[in-house]
């Protein structure tokens, strides 16, 4: 079933019944997350061990785990198709959760309390739109990625330089999931930047992919320098826009 919204954005509208794969060590955690959106109506599949679940991908909307099974569990089921969001849960603090969350690669938190609004906060979770922090001091390139990323259903924030990058990650509000990053940028460079992100525990969960036009062995390099969870070629970037808009 197409739930696609306005822009691309995914919508759950209430009845909708969603399947949730729920992998915890903690029993408690376990039954308390699988009886509550089941009461809601949904269909939870929950498990001890992320291979139970190996069989349960197909339609899941979301997985839920814990600190001990999360990084397990995702990198397995990722690796059977799950294309959902990973949400770690847990009777934590919200800045214990996020932590948590960059050190496993899940995609967000699902705090346990108030147990009683898990179900609509999951909803509200996994049907809300990716987003992604466009650092670029080209603006021609941010346009051309921007138009991309939008008409895929992504949410787009747009900074020209590291110093206004900063300001929109500090906070919480507009803090994204994925971060597109230029290397050659006056007065910080993306290297720079990205080991600023990726050495402060607030934004272990965002993910930095560097965006440049050097040479492929140079990127790669500095990618493994700075700590980058991926590159893309700006070259490859503005010939696919050449060759769509030529003629």
């Amino acid at each position: 079933m197409d739930r696609a919204g306005s822009e691309g954005q995914v919508c759950y509208p209430p009845g909708d019944t969603l399947k949730i794969l729920i992998c915890c060590e903690n029993e408690i955690v376990r039954d308390a997350v699988s009886l509550a959106l089941s009461g809601a109506g949904h269909e939870a599949v929950a498990a001890s061990e992320p291979f139970q679940l190996q069989g349960e991908v197909a339609a899941a909307v979301a997985l839920v785990v814990d600190a001990s099974r999360g990084r397990q569990a995702i990198a397995v089921l990722r690796d059977r198709g799950f294309s959902g969001r990973a949400l770690v849960t847990g009777v934590l603090a919200p800045e214990e959760l996020e932590r948590i969350q960059g050190e496993i690669g899940a995609d967000g938190t699902l705090p346990l309390d108030p147990l009683e609004t898990i179900a609509a906060r999951l909803i509200a979770t996994v049907g809300s739109r990716r987003r992604v922090l466009i650092v670029d001091d080209s603006e021609l390139v941010a346009r051309l990625l921007e138009e991309e990323l939008r008409g895929k259903g992504f949410e787009i924030r747009y900074a020209p330089d590291a110093e206004t990058a900063t300001t929109l990650i500090l906070k919480r509000e507009s803090r994204p999931d994925l971060i597109l990053l230029d290397i050659n940028m006056p007065r910080v460079n993306g290297v720079q930047f990205c080991r600023f992100v990726k050495r402060n525990e607030r934004f272990r969960g965002i993910k930095v992919i560097l965006c440049s036009g050097a040479a492929k062995e140079t990127v790669q390099s500095l990618a493994a320098e700075c700590g980058a969870d991926g590159y893309v070629f700006k070259d490859d970037l503005l010939g696919r826009w050449v060759a769509e808009n030529a003629g």
